[in-house]
């Protein structure tokens, strides 16, 4: 027989759910850590982080979204973006031309799975920062599912336009053919990932804005939103002391796609991401810190002055 100061079993759920959701966040700051100190390369610890915020965002859209949502969000984001994918891979099409290496793993059509592992964490991160940002906690519909597609997709391509070059022109995880204007990346790619998450929020704003469940409770605390941006915030951290901490590179997996100073672009790149990464992280916590302020939800009416 449950006493009465004993804590409900939903609640105890709860409390362990938000334990574990912390838990991830340490585990994917300590993954980068070891990825740039021990200099691992990409397929060890640093995809190790991208495995913790996926586990993350299963545990943490529970929370929030709902268990029903989360999965239609992953199921969503898989199918769209390993199409996506595979179609860029085959046609150039939609990124460009490039292939990948076997620097990620293994392939099904030319995609290594840790890839779509990778587009749910960083998707999830990106919708969730945007969702903390214009203030969406509640189920999306109308012009909200539009909002939030098109404010998600901007951090998601901040990431890229991040880590894409450090990772094939330096790195090799995949190969431009014809090389670009970016470091050795084509423009056409960022494009091609714009609309692509685009599509992709959007087809999960219109299945959330048709399910019964849709959010946790408006009353849930607003810190528990913007866990994700942490999250989104651990990635742009590694993104961009990972390279300085691991040394400047002295050659490139793609010399034909870039020619100037590899020390050039490795602190170019960090400088790029502590504001295309960071902007969103500090929006979406000043954001949150107004919200949970007392006065954002005990105005004096009108009527009351």
């Amino acid at each position: 027989m449950r006493r009465p100061d004993d804590p409900a079993p939903a609640d105890r759920a709860a409390t362990g759910a938000r334990r574990a959701t912390s838990a991830l966040l340490v585990a994917s700051a300590a993954l980068l850590i070891l990825s740039a100190v021990l200099d691992l390369v990409i397929a060890g610890a640093g995809a190790l982080a991208m495995v913790s915020g996926f586990a993350f965002a299963i545990v943490h859209g529970r929370l929030t979204i709902g268990g029903r949502n989360v999965a239609a969000f992953i199921v969503i984001t898989v199918v769209v973006s390993f199409a996506a994918e595979a179609t860029g891979v085959a046609t150039g099409i939609v990124f460009g031309d490039y292939h990948y290496t076997s620097e990620l793993g293994p392939r099904i059509l030319g995609v290594p799975p840790i890839v779509q592992l990778a587009y749910v964490a960083m998707a999830y991160a990106s919708m969730m920062t945007a969702r903390a940002i214009l203030g969406v906690r509640g189920p999306q519909r109308g012009w909200r599912i539009v909002a939030v597609a098109f404010a998600g997709a901007i951090p998601m391509v901040g990431w890229d336009v991040t880590m894409d070059p450090h990772l094939s022109t330096i790195e090799g995880a995949w190969i431009w053919e014809d090389g670009g204007e970016y470091f050795g990346v084509p423009l056409h790619n960022y494009v091609g990932w714009f609309l692509t998450v685009f599509v992709f929020l959007v087809l999960y704003g219109l299945w959330e804005s048709r399910t019964a469940r849709g959010a946790a409770p408006r009353a849930a605390s607003p810190w528990l939103w913007v866990e994700p941006a942490l999250f989104y915030g651990i990635i742009a951290v590694g993104a961009v002391l990972s390279p300085l901490l691991a040394g400047i590179p002295d050659t490139l997996a793609s010399p034909g796609n870039y020619a100037g100073s590899n020390r050039d672009m490795v602190l170019s790149l960090s400088l790029v991401g502590a504001f295309t990464m960071g902007g969103p992280l500090a929006f979406a916590l000043l954001r949150t810190a107004l919200d949970a302020r007392p006065s954002a939800h005990a105005r004096p009416s009108a009527a009351g002055t």
